[in-house]
């Protein structure tokens, strides 16, 4: 993403007008790359060093500070393409002759799966290798397309759990993976293995002391597969017996279990986007990884992206549900105006606990005090008003028995709509 800032027109800068700011220090390790457009003959330039410097692996945004005495400037403009940055494959084969010579490998499919659309190409290695295929930690896209037999399910971010997991391979291939860490646990991560790194960020590769190719993903699969060995063994990841039982158990109390469950077949064919998130792991475990676009989610840990992103995505797509929680919801509620407004089709699962369940469950297991303090609770909000207020259609479900008839009216509203559904609000034991 290329980011433009309007800066102050720079011939009174030494006033301090309003709206003056340093916009290259402010911006400094939140973008990859930042820069003031010095004269309207550098505009040009300018835009094409950013665009390569934001198109270059690992992919991400960047900023251009634009004074107004530069915009307000005669200047000449090209019509000339922005350039792309170079990809290297140099070290396609090495990785595959450490593959071969593993006796145990394993793959974690990461994001980039997603952005390069390399589901066909990592389906191809899997069947070659007969192993199982882990999800990264907090994987922020859909990593795979289900079904898919040897699909593992998601690993979960905190390394001892990695290290449990993965325990018996003794090669680890991170495709288009990174292996991201919270909280802390006193364990050093894949102690003794073989960490090779396939991807475009070779900062993750550095981190993680992997041997390495970056560039692009579906590419370097393609040339990866045919010098891969194929070997006589196919993983299969046992049917959850459980989950059904689990799921019934739940609906007396509108458990998150239950709601999500009726929520993902009810909405298959839907780009989800996730910010509930003490119920990523279960919203993960209902299958919504189906492909292209399919999930979008949170690594980093903020909140309030969730509903920003969904309006982004609803421009594009015809088909985006947004599951944001009550506390989520708060950091960027003005986001519903924008959906009204502009009409954009959105529509919202809202999974209302009526606390920063996240945060208590985290208090739960390491700060037991902490878990019934008042800032970690939302009580008194009232999400049905608010949605209201801002002009959207809004429903609000109480018990299980109104469930699926409101998530058949939210599916079938022409416009954007919210459903507030209140939940369980148990603390859920996360990290225990």
């Amino acid at each position: 993403m290329l980011i433009t800032v309007g800066q102050q027109d720079r011939r009174h800068r030494e006033y301090e007008p309003l709206l003056q700011g340093d916009f290259e220090s402010m911006a400094a390790g939140l973008v990859k790359y930042s820069h003031e457009v010095g004269s309207a003959a550098d505009v040009e330039g300018a835009f094409d060093l950013a665009f390569r410097h934001a198109m270059e692996f690992p992919r991400g945004p960047v900023l251009l500070s634009l004074p107004m005495d530069v915009m307000e400037s005669a200047g000449f403009a090209y019509e000339s393409a922005p350039t792309l940055p170079t990809e290297s494959f140099e070290t396609t084969e090495a990785i595959a002759e450490r593959i071969n010579a593993a006796s145990r490998p394993v793959i974690v499919a990461g994001y980039e799966v997603d952005v390069f659309d390399a589901f066909a190409e990592l389906a191809d290695l899997a069947a070659r290798l007969g192993v199982p295929v882990y999800a990264e930690p907090l994987c922020s896209r859909a990593p795979v397309a289900l079904p898919f037999g040897p699909f593992a399910g998601d690993l979960l971010p905190a390394s001892a759990l990695i290290d449990s997991a993965l325990g018996d391979h003794d090669l680890v291939l991170l495709v288009g993976a990174d292996l991201t860490l919270y909280p802390y646990t006193p364990a050093p991560l894949l102690p003794g293995k073989d960490v090779v790194y396939v991807g475009s960020d070779p900062a993750v590769a550095n981190r993680l002391h992997a041997a390495h190719a970056w560039g692009n993903l579906k590419q370097q699969l393609a040339r990866l597969v045919p010098l891969v060995s194929s070997r006589a063994q196919t993983f299969r990841r046992p049917t959850d017996l459980g989950r059904p039982n689990r799921v019934a158990r739940a609906a007396a109390t509108l458990g998150g279990v239950y709601v999500l469950d009726a929520v993902a077949r009810r909405f298959p064919d839907y780009t989800i986007v996730d910010e509930a998130v003490s119920l990523t792991p279960t919203l993960k475990s209902m299958g919504v990884y189906h492909g292209h676009r399919s999930y979008f989610g949170s690594r980093s840990g903020q909140l309030g992206w969730g509903l920003a992103a969904s309006i982004g995505l609803g421009l594009r797509l015809p088909k985006v549900l947004a599951v944001v929680g009550d506390g989520a919801l708060q950091y960027a509620v003005q986001g519903l105006w924008t959906l009204v407004h502009y009409s954009i089709p959105v529509k919202i699962v809202v999974v209302n606990n009526q606390s920063y369940a996240i945060l208590r469950s985290y208090s739960k297991s390491f700060h037991g005090r902490l878990t019934d303090a008042e800032y970690l609770r939302v009580a008194g909000v009232d999400v049905e008003s608010l949605g209201q207020g801002y002009g959207l259609a809004v429903r609000t479900v109480e018990q299980s028995t109104q469930l699926d008839e409101a998530l058949h009216w939210l599916r079938e509203n022409s416009g954007p709509a919210l459903l507030n559904v209140r939940i369980d609000p148990t603390v859920p034991d996360l990290f225990a």
